[in-house]
This record gives structure tokens, sequence and C-alpha cells, in this order.
């Protein structure tokens, strides 16, 4: 059974015949407690690549993909295609070492580019998902949804992609199960609230306004921070409807702060929420519960959501500026693309990320790509906010290098909007 032999197709019958081939597998580690494992492999667009050539090269190009995975594999295992764009590998009697060997080399393999035609190439990324054979429910069907969940993981990594489906994980997915049916009820429990941090001029020292940061306190009294939670609400569909919370709510506490007139309200908006075609319908009930001026309000989006261009997402952007909020770039310097986009968005703010402002000024490298930033967010007249300011020293080459404001614990931690209103900070505005 190898990948090239399968054409599309046939996937059904195939994949009945690699589960009979697993199910073989499974039943000689009944007697001689050898370990199976199962890999996923996803090309990304291997059909759209495949219906895209011609016959022959399409073949060919199958073929050299089935070669790669036989060199790096153990002469017994068996692989197939038994999705549109995805591979299987199954490899029996094999160890926990094997597998990791063999994952490894897949990832290598796969990155190579491959020859199409005559002067043709194709540089492929792969995401794989490896399953080994469970202890307490070793069946065929569990096995193969192991491999399908450490797929989905394997998607979602930032890293090697390849991710390894164990005990730890299977207790990793159990917790993660677990936090979203907690989520899910959130916002009827009330385990949600609000905290704001403080956004300080560097030459004045006075408070210009706050970012709204998000903490979630679970029933049994744990904090879980948004850098846990909003991934995991994002990826379950429940970010938009936090999200319109979170603003609300933001709204009513700023405008019960004396002075809020005078002063920026900042909140998060994720890549799910700009998107959202009910973002601006929030954003107006808002006003109306509220009382909020919208000249007030900024929504931070991050870089790499920008870096997407997504057309409904921009099309907002400007709804948005042209009701009055601003959008402020955040985590500047972190995207892998042009910032190009600078000019063809509209940009009000830019955020520096904490990973620049954390190592200067002892670091000539980032004290480097600090001034760069500053520079050219000068010559494009958009003003900057440093995130993560903690030492006098940090804020000192900030402001001497035309850096307008900063929030960090040097100035405060944060806050709830009690103890924000006794600030020193607001006090001088």
């Amino acid at each position: 059974m190898g990948i090239c032999d399968i054409p599309s197709q046939s996937l059904l019958s195939d994949r009945e015949l690699f589960r009979a081939r697993v199910q073989q597998a499974i039943d000689i580690s009944r007697s001689s407690g050898a370990q199976v494992a199962v890999f996923l492999i996803d090309i990304h667009r291997l059909y759209e690549i495949c219906s895209s050539l011609p016959g022959r090269e399409a073949e060919g190009f199958l073929h050299e993909l089935a070669s790669r995975v036989r060199q790096v594999c153990p002469p017994d295992h068996v692989a197939g295609r038994i999705r549109l764009d995805e591979m299987v590998v199954l490899l029996s009697r094999t160890t926990r070492e094997e597998v990791n060997q063999v994952g490894e080399a897949l990832l290598r393999t796969l990155k190579v580019p491959v020859s199409v035609g005559l002067t043709g190439e194709l540089r492929l990324t792969a995401s794989i998902g490896v399953s080994l054979l469970p202890k307490s429910n070793p069946t065929v069907t569990h096995l193969m949804r192991r491999a399908d969940a450490a797929l989905g993981m394997a998607r979602r990594s930032t890293g090697e992609r390849l991710f390894l489906y164990d005990s730890a994980a299977e207790e990793a997915e159990m917790r993660q199960a677990e936090l979203e049916r907690e989520l899910r009820n959130v916002l009827v429990t009330g385990g949600l609230y609000l905290e704001f941090q403080p956004i300080v001029h560097l030459n004045s020292g006075a408070m210009t306004g706050a970012e709204t940061l998000l903490r979630w306190r679970t029933e049994d009294g744990g904090l879980i921070m948004p850098g846990t939670f909003v991934p995991l609400a994002e990826h379950a569909g429940m970010m938009t409807a936090i999200g319109g919370w979170v603003f609300r709510e933001a709204c009513r506490q700023w405008t019960t702060l004396e002075g809020h007139e005078r002063l920026r309200l900042a909140v998060n908006v994720t890549a799910s929420q700009l998107a959202d075609p009910q973002l601006l319908d929030v954003v107006e009930a808002a006003v109306g519960e509220t009382g909020i001026n919208l000249d007030e309000v900024e929504f931070e989006i991050t870089e790499n959501t920008l870096l997407r261009e997504d057309p409904r997402s921009i099309q907002q952007m400007y709804a948005l500026r042209e009701m009055g909020v601003k959008i402020v770039v955040d985590d500047f310097g972190t995207g892998y693309s042009s910032i190009g986009y600078l000019r063809r968005f509209p940009v009000d703010r830019l955020k520096i990320d904490r990973s620049f402002v954390m190592n200067i000024p002892e670091s000539q490298k980032d004290c480097a790509l600090t001034r760069a930033v500053l520079a050219m967010s000068e010559h494009l007249g958009i003003p900057t906010v440093a995130e993560g300011v903690e030492r006098e020293e940090q804020r000192r080459f900030l402001d001497r290098h035309g850096c307008s404001e900063a929030q960090g614990y040097l100035f405060s931690p944060p806050v709830k909007m009690n103890v924000l209103a006794t600030l020193p900070v607001l006090k001088r505005v």
C-alpha cells in the first residue's frame, strides 16, 4: 500500500484497508507487548498541487513523496494516502525512540523542495501528528482519533509542527477540554473580570490612558491568564461573545473614572472579533448603554492579525475609524512580513513589543532595533507606546530616542478600576 498507488476516488476503500492493517498491528502488540504508532501527515495544499499539475507531473510528484517516506521509515512500515491532503504511516513493533527519530526525519525530508517538470520547484510545508497505542483503550478508533488530535495540535504549533500524542498530551488535552467546558459557562458564572494598566507620557509622567486586560478566576479560585484561555476561546468560537462582554464592561467601568474624557481606553481585539460582522453593532450598543465617546476608545490589534489582510477586517477597521475609534498596532515588530501595511491601513499608534524593551539598554542589538522603529514611526508621523517598561534606564532610553508613551511595572501593574482612580500618575493629568 503506497502513497502513489492511491488515487483520490478510492480513499474510502483504502481507509478501510489501512484500518485493517492497524488492527493486525494491535493484535500482534497484545501478544508481544510491542508499541504501535500512527503518523498523520498533512502536506499543506497537497490536493490543490496535484490537481494543478499535468498527469505525468502529478504522478511523479506523488512518487517522490512516497520515495522520501520509504527512505526514512523502517522496512515493515505501511504508508498510504487516506485523505485528499493527508498521508498516513503505520509503524508496528516500534519503540518511542524510533517514533521520535522517524517523525524528525519526515519533517526534514518533506522540507526539501521537490523538482517538478524541467525547471519547476515546489517548497512544501507539513504538519505531523503521531499517536502511540494507548494502554487504556487499545482500539483502532482510539488510536486514529488521537492521531487526528495530534495533527490538529501540530497545525496550531508555531515550532517544528510535529506533535506526539502520549500520556502527557492526553492529560493536557483533558485539561484543555475541562477548561473549555468551564469557559463556555464563564459569562454566566461571572468568572471574568477586568484590570487596567496605565499608559504614561514619558516626558510629563502623567497618565494618558489605560489598556484593558482580561482575567479569569476559575471556580476553584485559580487565576488563568489570557495567553492560556484566549487561544482556547478563539479555537472554540467563543471569543466574539467574550470580546463583546469585555468591550461593554470596559466602557461601563471607564465612564465611572473621573476625568476619563481626557484619557484613552485601549481594548484588545482578536482576529475573529475584527472579522465578525456584528462588531460594529457591539460598539454602537456599548455607546448606547454607557454613553462613552468613541474618541476615547482605541482598539489594539496585533501585527500578525493585520498581516493577514482579510478584506472584511480591513473594511471594518475603516468603518471603526469613521465612528471615532483609533487603531493601534499591538506587538509591533514581531510580524514576519513587510511593514508596508502601515501605509495601507488606518493606523493611529504603534506599541513596541516588550521583547524589544526588556534588554535595553544592555543589548546593543535591541537598542538598534528600537531606535530604528522609533525613527521610522517619527518619519511616518505615528506616535509610539513602549510595552514592558520596568526599569528607569529603559524609560530614559525610550524618552531620549523619541518614544511618546510607555506602560509597565515601573509605573504600575494592572489594577482594578477602583485602584486606577487613586494612582498618582492619574492625579498629575
